[in-house]
This record gives structure tokens, C-alpha cells and sequence, in this order.
């Protein structure tokens, strides 16, 4: 193609390849999609190889090339028909991106660039060295190759870095013919429900529908049907604040506007909030767990056991504390052994608690569910359920503790130690996150490992100081 031609009509790339596959019943098993390419590449056998590459959803082929080796599936790009490898690279992650289309020469990264919406390819163009970059936009519309800069200008987690360019907007003063034949015109606007006006600055005045614009008169100005007071974001909002306004008023689209001047930049669509609910969600419970979202992208052992290893260096620190507080009650533990045996559990039960707390105000200060600005509602309810649990788990381990030692003293420390490690996990659970969010930082880095590695050394020191405050009933 002549890439200085004006951009060429094109079909949404989510729906561009489904008649190939009429139902998703009929969905692959991925693996076996795998091998059967990766015997087709072991017998050189191209042209089948293309045959069934081309016969294949390209989100099924993102898929499989997770099973195959680089060299394997770098080889299967290659082969891949400009369309169906845009939408192979808007599946992948960002690393996965950038080893694909090393090597691949401009004219074929910049065909690639033509079949996607602008958002899309901002992606897939901010993996490429900054040499690429330029001989790439280069090669592309002007009009195309200006979007994908302003877009490359917006940090990748804000509104800006999730919205596109592809959208209708006509004045205020348009017609309803003039916006219908506008509404012809822009085959590259992406998921067209939404027509913006826009006064003579180029501010954003008011929205109509694709019905609302159809059934009126060819003379109705749309200044007369379109809503004003349209609900918009700046470019710098969080794209996690996005997805829960998303969320919130039921959007389709939602456009992006300057401040101060309330020019419209562009617009961001549900399926791109999709990804950020899942991506956004997939991350806090990684970091939850001690881990991060980068793991799952496709990474050696090396780094990815460098990605945990501050995890586990920072835990393991918090941890020798819990084997300073044994040393100081070595007496204790050396008169009644049988303490030893109820540390684990004691432990375990109330180190769960509180990281299950951690974990619920996590996601509610993720989803909106839990405000910083009623956090006494928050603490009040996870304490409320953990006096319940540890009331239960203390009653039932101190019974079995008093019955064991066969003394009820016994089980007494047991039933006491338990209830307050757990009330105190699940406290410790509930506010360590909501100070986190209150003081700027993300409250997924500071739970989980961390709430756990606590509750270890304050649940044995309480559980200890009890034994050894009531040691005398214990060998009277």
C-alpha cells in the first residue's frame, strides 16, 4: 500500500475475523493449536502453515504462540498477513511485542500500524526503540502518524494513554445532514454510538446518540437534540478511576477533555476499560500475594525470581523477628513443650484472617466499595467478623489444647491467644492498607506478605506472654 494516502476504511478489529469462526463453541484447545503448528514448522511445510494461520481467530494464535518457543513463533509472525498480525500484537503483552517485531522492516511495522485503531497502535509502537519509532510514523498518514504522537505523550496508565482519537465530533451548529454525511466519512472512529458537538474552540458542548441523530430532520441543528452537560475526564485521571466511573454510570464512552479549555482530545471505549478492570485487578491480588503483574508476562526464571526476591528478603526480615520473640521466651516453651505445637496454628489461622481483611479492603478501595472518608464503617465491619472467627477458632482449638494437656488453664491460654490474633490480624489487616491509600502509596504493596510477617510476631508474642503470665497454673 501507498502509506501517504489517506487512512483506508476499515473494520472494527474485534469483530474483523469472527466469520471465520461462527460461534465460540467451536473455540480451539489453544495447546493443540500449538503443536499442530509447531509440526508444521518442524516439516517445513509453509504453505499449510499459512493456510491454517489465516483460518484461525488471531486472539486463538496469540494464545498458542504462548506454547511455543521464540524462535517458533517469531517464525509464525512472520507469515502473518499484516491484518491478522495487528490484531495478534494488540493480544500479547508489551514484551512479547517488542521480540516480535525486532527484525521486521518499517514498511511491513508501519502496514501492521494501518490496521489498528490509534489507542491500539500507540501500544504496539511505544515498545519500539526510538529509532523504529520515527522511521515507522514516518511511513504512516500524517493524520494517523499525529494521533499515535499525542497518544505516546500521555503517561500509559492515565485517560490519556488509554483513549483514541477515533471518534465524531461535528459543531454544534451542523445539521443533521452534515452530521450524517460526517458520521459516513469517519470509517476509522472507533464503536460509532456517539456523535459530540463541539463549540467553535473546539470544546465539547453536548453528545447524541447514533437514534437520536437518525430520527431527526435533515435541517435540525444539532445544537437543538444533542445533552448537554456531557460527563467527561482529563487526560491525567487514573485509568483505575476511569474504569470505576465506567463502572458506576453504565458507559459506553466517555470522552477525554483539556482542562480549562474543555477541548476534546478523544475518547475512551468500554472494551478498552476491560483490560484495565482485568489488568488493574490481576495486579492488586499479585501484589496481594507478594508477586506482580509482570510475571505473568512471558519472562525467564531469572527474572522473574528477581521480581520476587525483594518480597521475600523484606518478609523474611519482618520473620526473624518471630524467632527473636521464641528466643526470649525460651523458658517458657522449655517447661511446657507443648506450646510449640499450637504456635503453627495459631499463626496460621490468624495470619489468614488478616490477609483475607487486607485482601477485601484491597479491592474495595480499587472498585470504590471502601472510601477513605468512611474508613471507621470499614474497620468496624472487619472487626465485627473477625470477633465472630475468633471466637469460634479459639473456643474450638482451646477445648482441644485443655483436653491434650489435660488441664484448663491450658486451654484457656490456647482459647485467649487465639481470639486476639486473630482480632488483631484482621485490624491490622483492614487499616495497614486504608493509611497506605491515605498517605499516596498502593495499599496491594503494603499487605499481604507484610500483614502476614506482622501478625506472626504479634500473634506469638501475645500468645507467649499469656503462657508465661500464667505459667504456675500450667505446672502447678
Amino acid at each position: 500500500m501507498t502509506h501517504t494516502d489517506a487512512p483506508h476504511p476499515r473494520l472494527d478489529p474485534k469483530y474483523r475475523f469472527l466469520e471465520r469462526r461462527k460461534t465460540l463453541a467451536t473455540r480451539p484447545d489453544v495447546e493443540h493449536l500449538a503443536n499442530d503448528i509447531r509440526h508444521l514448522l518442524a516439516t517445513a511445510q509453509t504453505e499449510q502453515l499459512r493456510t491454517l494461520l489465516h483460518a484461525e481467530y488471531p486472539a486463538d494464535l496469540a494464545d498458542a504462540l504462548s506454547f511455543l518457543n521464540d524462535a517458533e513463533d517469531k517464525t509464525v509472525f512472520d507469515l502473518l498477513e499484516a491484518a491478522e498480525a495487528a490484531e495478534v500484537l494488540d493480544e500479547v503483552d508489551a514484551e512479547t511485542t517488542a521480540r516480535l517485531v525486532r527484525g521486521s522492516s518499517p514498511e511491513r511495522l508501519a502496514d501492521i500500524l494501518c490496521e489498528l485503531m490509534p489507542d491500539e497502535a500507540t501500544d504496539i509502537v511505544s515498545t519500539f526503540d526510538a529509532q523504529t519509532r520515527e522511521r515507522v510514523l514516518a511511513l504512516l498518514p500524517a493524520e494517523e502518524a499525529e494521533a499515535i504522537r499525542t497518544l505516546l505523550a500521555y503517561p500509559k496508565e492515565s485517560a490519556g494513554g488509554i483513549m483514541t482519537s477515533g471518534f465524531v465530533a461535528v459543531p454544534q451548529t451542523a445539521t443533521q445532514a452534515e452530521t450524517v454525511r460526517a458520521f459516513v466519512n469517519a470509517p476509522n472512529a472507533e464503536h460509532q454510538f456517539y456523535i459530540y458537538a463541539l463549540d467553535e474552540q473546539g470544546g465539547i458542548t453536548g453528545v447524541l446518540d447514533l437514534r437520536q441523530l437518525l430520527r431527526a430532520s435533515p435541517t435540525t441543528r444539532i445544537g437543538d437534540m444533542m445533552t448537554g452537560d456531557v460527563l467527561h475526564v482529563p487526560p491525567d485521571m487514573d485509568q483505575e478511576h476511569v474504569a470505576r466511573l465506567f463502572s458506576r454510570y453504565d458507559l459506553l464512552m466517555l470522552p477525554v477533555v483539556e482542562p480549562g479549555t474543555n477541548r476534546l482530545l478523544g475518547v475512551i471505549t468500554a472494551d478498552d476499560v476491560i483490560d484495565v478492570i482485568e489488568y488493574e485487578g490481576t495486579e492488586d491480588v499479585l501484589r496481594t500475594a507478594g508477586s506482580d503483574a509482570q510475571e505473568l508476562e512471558r519472562r525467564s526464571p531469572t527474572r522473574i525470581a528477581l521480581l520476587r526476591l525483594p518480597w521475600i528478603m523484606a518478609t523474611m526480615l519482618i520473620e526473624l523477628l518471630a524467632g527473636v520473640v521464641i528466643h526470649v521466651f525460651d523458658s517458657t516453651l522449655t517447661q511446657v513443650i507443648l506450646l510449640a505445637s499450637f504456635m503453627p496454628i495459631i499463626s496460621a489461622i490468624s495470619g489468614n484472617t488478616g490477609l483475607q481483611s487486607a485482601t477485601i479492603i484491597v479491592r474495595g478501595l480499587s472498585t470504590g466499595q471502601v472510601r477513605l472518608t468512611r474508613w471507621r464503617s470499614a474497620l468496624l465491619r472487619q472487626v465485627k467478623t473477625t470477633l465472630i472467627l475468633g471466637a469460634a477458632a479459639g473456643v474450638v482449638l482451646g477445648v482441644i489444647g485443655g483436653i491434650w494437656y489435660g488441664k484448663l488453664a491450658f486451654g484457656l491460654i490456647i482459647l485467649v491467644g487465639m481470639f486476639m490474633a486473630v482480632n488483631i490480624a484482621g485490624i491490622v489487616g483492614t487499616i495497614v492498607p486504608l493509611i497506605s491509600k491515605s498517605l499516596g502509596f498502593d495499599p496491594a504493596l503494603t499487605s499481604g506478605p507484610f500483614e502476614t510477617a506482622f501478625q506472626d510476631v504479634v500473634g506469638i508474642s501475645i500468645f507467649l506472654s499469656l503462657a508465661t503470665a500464667l505459667i504456675k497454673f500450667l505446672l502447678s
